[in-house]
């Protein structure tokens, strides 16, 4: 019985001394901050390659491992290519796509951005519209009370609408 009150109380100092800093913003993970998603071209057209670029307005902090996904809907032969990065251990680079339509139509572009914290993660969840007045932001964050793959991770979903032409 002493072993196990020894072992809790041990167990309280180190949670207590853990989460002294929980709130502290130089030990927070913050998920990068975009500005815009830029398009290399005014006028979109079939076959022609055109890139994406992701701003970032404000740079991740505490961040390690990282993924990103590009899309674009409807998917039916749209050729994709990732420039950079397309991932590894987050550096403040801008991730850019460049896509090729087959058609003319309206497409939505997405891009996500999983980010791994290595500093304390607080879950939290935002959508604002961003500078270039046609993308939509969605920030959220998983916390280290989940389990599985999904843990202590940020995430940037950036979604905008296009029209491609002839």
């Amino acid at each position: 019985m002493n072993k196990l009150i020894l072992a809790l109380s041990a167990l309280l100092l180190l949670l207590t001394a853990c989460s002294e800093h929980t709130n502290d913003e130089k030990y927070r993970s913050d998920c990068p901050r975009f500005a815009s998603m830029q398009i290399s071209s005014e006028v979109i057209r079939v076959g022609t390659p055109v890139t994406f670029t992701c701003v970032e307005r404000q740079a991740g902090k505490l961040l390690d491992r990282t993924t990103y996904n590009w899309t674009a809907l409807p998917a039916e032969n749209v050729n994709i290519t990732i420039i950079q990065p397309e991932g590894g251990i987050y550096d403040g680079a801008n991730p850019s796509c460049t896509f090729t339509f087959p058609q003319p139509g309206t497409y939505t572009i997405t891009f996500q951005g999983d980010y791994k914290g290595s500093g304390q993660v607080n879950y939290f969840e935002t959508t604002e519209m961003l500078d270039d007045g046609e993308t939509t932001a969605r920030y959220s964050a998983n916390t280290s009370t989940g389990t599985g793959a999904s843990r202590d991770y940020l995430h940037a979903v950036l979604t905008r609408r296009v029209v491609v032409v002839y």
